[in-house]
């Protein structure tokens, strides 16, 4: 039987690009809050929007 000859580790791996291969996680669409609806931080949400109390 032949012997065959051992391959580099180099020549074994594909090359990849590190762009190409990270990209999915940094280009991401910017989400913005809509500013024209008002709203509460989560902690004061049950607090009432204006302190305003009339009697």
């Amino acid at each position: 039987m032949k012997k065959r000859k051992k391959m580099n580790k180099i020549d074994e791996a594909p090359l990849q690009n590190p762009v190409a291969k990270f990209a999915g996680l940094f280009n991401k669409a910017k989400v913005f809050d809509d500013k024209s609806k008002y709203n509460r931080k989560a902690k004061h949400a049950n607090e009432e929007a204006s302190p305003l109390v009339l009697k």
